[in-house]
């Protein structure tokens, strides 16, 4: 299960989200209370500010919108093919994030031994915006031994890419340097790895 990680350390879709449907998420993200984003500390249970780590904006979709059900989905999908099988049962809020210029999160991993944070296991982001209305803020990851993986750049910059990785590998987005980029996040937990 977590060996298969090794192998298979993050599925994207080749079926990505129209034009019509990413544009229409942004407007809907737009409308939310969007606020600067933070991180969760190792023994916080409120999120902190560091400007070290990351800079950019964040907005709370309500559970049960129609935009968690789409993601989830996806998920559902990529555990399934990846081989990873994680035993998931629950799932967090959808994150939309918003990164303007000189925006980023440096390196770092979606699972916490914080308790105030559910055991994630699961992490899926979506690209949103067109890869003409930005640049830099490339997704990037790290394998389970630390090593930065050639991704398919040109594949998943593209509007509309979906991408599922376990959440215990570390991944960034880099410093957008022109624009403004627009993405989903969401987080699947569970029962600890046994």
């Amino acid at each position: 299960m977590i060996r298969q990680a090794l192998r298979v350390p993050f599925w994207y879709s080749k079926n990505r989200l129209s034009e019509e449907v990413c544009n229409e998420i942004i407007q809907l993200g737009k409308d939310l209370d969007i606020k600067e984003a933070g991180i969760f500390g190792a023994n916080t249970s409120g999120k902190l500010k560091d400007n070290k780590m990351r800079v950019s904006n964040a907005g709370w979709f309500p559970k049960g919108h129609p935009v968690e059900l789409m993601l989830h989905n996806y998920v559902a999908l990529a555990n399934l093919e990846a081989g990873w099988n994680f035993n998931v049962s629950g799932k967090e809020l959808v994150q939309f994030g918003e990164y303007k210029t000189k925006a980023f999160y440096d390196w770092h991993s979606d699972t916490s031994w914080n308790p105030a944070v559910p055991f994630r296991k699961l992490s899926v982001t979506v690209n949103l915006s067109n890869p003409t209305d930005y640049a830099g803020g490339n997704f990037e990851m790290k394998s389970v031994q630390g090593q930065e993986l050639k991704m398919p750049m040109g594949q998943i910059r593209k509007q509309g890419t979906v991408i599922v990785f376990p959440s215990f590998l570390k991944h960034r987005v880099t410093q957008v340097t022109r624009g403004k980029r627009y993405s989903l996040v969401q987080w699947l937990n569970g029962p600890d790895f046994v």
